[in-house]
């Protein structure tokens, strides 16, 4: 647990908190602290953390669409592309729409109790509601931290949380996870009360502070906030609820392995968003759809006309015209009234094909970045026509690359916290099935060929006599495990035996028995 009067958050971590900011504006949307954050008007809290980052967002940025400053009283077109949202959303969605099963690890046959309580903790929509949502924030964030809860008086179980890289201290000692400090923050007027939760082998400590903007300050009780007065009642004479096991109670998912903090040592397993290196493409698509919408309102058919052709109403109120008024625009020309002035009409081409190919092409540049199919995202350049089995396999080869690296982490990291929730859950609610297993978490594979296709290529095999029964379950059924398909490859085969018709040369046939 960090000490009173620590910065917070700790230096080493200023780099990857000002990436972390960056980062949740534009997974967010949020142009305000963006336009904030880039131009450097946001007063020494930002500037120092855009110095931070990368020699200085405010250096890098400040000539981007978003760090440009506007003068006061113009108006200019500033719009948002939701496309950061879009890629963590699509991230997330490539790895967990089509959950993972968790079973137990190798051949040993399990309790179905305990089979039972795996699959609530697991395999439940609960925990694959979880995996969704931890996803998208691991996307854009680089991390997330999955870490078991449990509260005997609102659940009978065990169950896995999430938290956010930017609400996390973690600590690393040979790239694995050793220690853990997740902390919340609540704003008071000019006080900023933190509470710390700290994870170690065999206990989670909880700490109250007093602080600033920039520093932990003082240590207080827990009762003096109201959303820790609880933990006041459930921690030891040392501020720690014993978890009674020796394994970290939180595990550490990264989204890939970090790039430009690869050689500063507390930083160097933190991992790495999907938006690395996309954000100048983030400001570049904001900067063309923004430019297309203000071609639409340059686009907007004017009339010029003198101002004697246009209604008056009365001193002061100046003129109007009702018929057609949005295509007027009222010119003062000396002399008589309009005398010499003829209807000038006035109409800007609006750049459609331009801008829509600029735009595809910054989304193509973007999804190449992060390891994704364009076919992944909707392939907006695709011609029309029947594309074959090997273009579409072809198109998602790349986002199957990307799915199986990152389920390469997320594997080994679901699994061990899913065995140590099972673990807890055994000592917290003895007798319904928890214990010490080991465990294996599946992906379930992203290509799938259609069902009716898949189907009619077993029928065409089983005819030809080159595919068994036992491959044609698997193939048909590739979730699956091996007792389910001998359970129904005898199925299977007890039904074409009872279909089978009497061999006719066998019908009242009396077999003498054998001397």
């Amino acid at each position: 647990m960090p000490a009173a009067n620590t910065p917070w958050p700790p230096k080493a971590w200023a780099p990857a908190y000002a990436q972390y900011a960056e980062n949740d504006a534009w997974l967010t949307g949020d142009t305000k602290t963006l336009a904030t954050l880039y131009s450097g008007q946001g007063g020494a809290t930002h500037t120092r953390a855009g110095q931070a980052h990368r020699g200085g967002l405010v250096g890098t940025m400040a000539r981007a669409f978003w760090g440009r400053p506007v003068a006061a009283g113009e108006s200019r077109t500033r719009l948002h592309v939701p496309a950061p949202a879009d890629l963590a959303t699509l991230a997330s969605d490539l790895q967990y729409s089509d959950p993972p099963v968790t079973n137990f690890l190798g051949d040993a046959k399990a309790e179905p109790v305990a089979k039972a309580r795996l699959d609530l903790l697991m395999n439940s929509d609960e925990a694959h509601a979880t995996f969704n949502a931890q996803g998208e924030i691991k996307s854009a964030l680089g991390a997330t931290i999955i870490l078991p809860r449990w509260d005997t008086s609102i659940e009978d179980h065990v169950w896995l949380d999430h938290a956010a890289a930017d609400t996390a201290i973690p600590v690393f000692r040979h790239g694995r996870l050793v220690e853990v400090t997740l902390w919340s923050e609540y704003l008071d007027g000019h006080v900023y009360w933190r509470h710390l939760e700290h994870h170690a082998p065999g206990y989670v400590e909880h700490a109250l502070f007093r602080g600033t903007q920039s520093s932990l300050s003082a240590r207080v009780p827990l009762q003096d906030r109201p959303e820790t007065e609880n933990y006041a009642a459930l921690v030891d004479g040392d501020s720690r609820i014993p978890t009674f096991i020796d394994r970290l109670t939180a595990g550490y998912l990264p989204n890939a392995p970090a790039l430009s903090w690869r050689k500063q040592g507390a930083l160097k397993d933190a991992g790495r968003s999907d938006f690395n290196q996309c954000i100048p493409l983030f400001d570049a698509l904001d900067e063309a759809f923004s430019s297309w919408m203000r071609d639409l309102k340059l686009g907007a058919g004017r009339m010029f006309v003198p101002d004697a052709y246009l209604k008056s109403n009365g001193p002061g109120a100046g003129a109007s015209f009702d018929l057609f008024q949005e295509m007027f625009v009222g010119l003062q020309v000396p002399g008589k009234a309009g005398e010499g002035m003829e209807l000038t009409p006035s109409q800007f081409a609006i750049r459609v094909e331009e801008h829509e190919r600029t735009m595809r092409g910054i989304v193509r540049e973007i999804l190449r970045k992060a390891g994704y199919s364009p076919s992944s995202w909707g392939d907006p350049d695709q011609a029309g026509g029947q594309a074959t089995a090997t273009e579409i396999q072809s198109r998602t080869e790349q986002t199957e690359r990307t799915r199986s690296r990152k389920n390469l982490y997320d594997r080994r990291v679901l699994s061990r916290m899913g065995s140590v929730a099972l673990e807890l859950d055994g000592l917290l609610f003895s007798g319904k099935g928890g214990g010490q297993y080991d465990l294996n978490v599946v992906f379930p594979d992203l290509s799938r060929t259609d069902p009716k296709t898949e189907a009619e290529t077993i029928g065409l095999l089983n005819v030809a006599g080159a595919i068994s029964t036992e491959t044609a379950v698997r193939r048909a059924n590739p979730d699956w495990d091996d007792t389910t398909v001998t359970e129904e490859v005898k199925r299977i085969q007890n039904k074409r035996d009872a279909e089978q018709p009497p061999d006719p040369f066998t019908i009242d046939r009396v077999n003498e028995p054998e001397k």
